[in-house]
């Protein structure tokens, strides 16, 4: 019997109900019945973007919203219409579009097998990227590997995997956003308003919207390690930099095995322009935002809400309804090596943001010399404690816990200095000695918890004055200034 999963009618797509409830659901039930759900959610924060994403897109195609105004009467419509979306699946029907996942000529979101590319089948977890495969020897798991998955777990790693795919060993290649950037998503009251802010005007996207069309509708073929230096928003959102076939086994009930292979090699990643993504102009031009154990939420904060740098989506949802006065956003990441096809740790971050702030200059000036001051005074903190006799683990533990100081500060800031009329200087010159005091108070904490003899005391305590107390002088008189 010959395997079938219909992506339209069989449940695949992890949602909670307005009771909590985590149901899985077809495609056309989570999407009539959007405006009725709490929204999608999964254990991986990889997973949830990725199921989002997708949805995202099927209905951008679907509706190709033309501005922001077609977007705000969407909202007030309050769901979305089920005609249009039949109207939609006969179109794609007419095309001849499969969206039965183990169709063997169109494999839904898959690329047809072909011999002399899928020449090896892989191990379902493959598409995995948290258990160790291959490359991504250096986790240890103590998880055992899933031998099988259902037809809707492998559809939904399937997405995950597409979508978080990096650059590596073996000349793998690369997909719009090179290596995975974090991805923000607006949580709105229900599923339906969260799908609608992720959604933009069409006349926003600087890059042809459906020439190639999206990836379930184009019939062209998907080249290994073929260079693309081009390509349109709608096929670029979910870029085919992997060859992905699923195998499903005699009882049509499960998937064990996989055709993994190298896709597509987007090679233009500077130029893309994501809208769930933030990004950032240094000397060394534009580059998106990715998670980076030196680079903390709080520290890029003045690039998610600048008006420039801000995702797209962030931008337009200021502009839209007044509504509610804060932003519920959600930050989903993957952390890799450099250069390396190794994934260190997925992450997902929950943001409230005044809607004043997104976009606000003024603002977004005063986070640039709050996070610049911060990082001014973490640095003299650990340079004043390096002593032979304080061990750097020490020292670390102390910048950290005074960057925490500074993190918790700048959070509880975000509404006053998002206020029209807000004295922001004056709230600055506070700020300084706020954080001026809080560098002082840990460095004197290590000097009190350590034992040591009156010379090497007297020594770290000089260069606690001559470095840290120093550097407080010169912050405190640039103030004045």
């Amino acid at each position: 019997m010959k395997a079938t999963f219909n992506v339209l009618t069989n449940p695949w797509i992890p949602t909670l109900d307005q009771d909590g409830i985590t149901k899985e659901l077809s495609l056309l039930e989570t999407l009539e019945r959007a405006h009725e759900l709490q929204g999608i959610q999964a254990a991986s924060p990889l997973v949830e973007y990725s199921v989002h994403r997708f949805l995202i897109l099927f209905l951008m195609d679907m509706i190709r919203p033309e501005d922001e105004s077609a977007i705000e009467d969407l909202l007030e419509e309050g769901q979305f219409d089920p005609d249009l979306l039949s109207d939609y699946i006969d179109q794609c029907n007419r095309e001849g579009v499969s969206f039965d996942l183990f169709d063997e000529e169109r494999p839904f979101l898959q690329t047809p097998y072909v011999k002399a590319w899928d020449r090896e089948a892989k191990p379902i977890s493959t598409l995995d990227y948290t258990v160790p495969n291959g490359n991504n020897h250096i986790h240890f798991d103590h998880r055992r590997k899933e031998s099988c998955y259902t037809p809707g777990k492998a559809l939904r790693m399937l997405l995950a995997a597409q979508l978080f795919c990096t650059t590596g060993a073996q000349g793998y290649p690369s997909n719009v956003n090179g290596a995975p950037p974090w991805f923000a998503l607006i949580q709105g009251e229900n599923l339906f308003q969260t799908l609608v802010f992720g959604m933009i005007g069409t006349d926003a996207i600087p890059v042809p919207f459906d020439t190639p069309p999206v990836c379930w509708r184009n019939k062209e073929a998907v080249p290994p390690k073929e260079a693309v230096g081009k390509t349109s928003w709608l096929y670029g959102m979910l870029f085919p930099a992997r060859r992905i076939h699923l195998l499903a086994d005699e009882s049509g009930e499960t998937v064990s095995k996989v055709y993994f292979t190298q896709g597509l090699n987007y090679r233009e990643t500077n130029t893309w322009t994501d809208p769930h993504v933030t990004y950032r102009i240094t000397k060394n031009g534009r580059s998106n935002w990715k998670p980076n154990d030196d680079e903390t939420i709080w520290r890029n904060l003045n690039n998610l809400v600048d008006g420039q740098n801000a995702p797209q989506i962030l931008s337009q949802r200021k502009r839209l309804y007044v509504g509610s006065q804060e932003f519920h956003v959600v930050l989903y990441g993957v952390q890799t090596e450099l250069g390396q096809m190794v994934y260190l740790r997925q992450q997902r971050h929950d943001l409230r943001l005044p809607v004043h702030l997104i976009g606000n200059e003024d603002a977004v000036k005063f986070i640039s010399r709050y996070i610049a001051l911060a990082k001014r005074l973490g640095k003299a903190l650990f340079q004043s404690l390096n002593q032979e006799e304080v061990a750097k683990e020490i020292r670390l533990e102390a910048q950290q816990q005074f960057y925490g100081v500074c993190e918790r500060k700048l959070w509880s800031l975000l509404e006053t200095i998002s206020q029209e009329g807000c004295d922001l200087n004056e709230t600055y010159r506070q700020v300084v000695e706020e954080l001026i005091q809080a560098a002082a108070d840990h460095a004197n904490q290590v000097l009190q918890n350590q034992t040591l003899r009156g010379r090497a005391m007297l020594a770290l305590m000089k260069k606690q004055q001559s470095i840290l107390q120093k550097e407080c002088g010169k912050i405190r008189k640039e103030v004045m200034q």
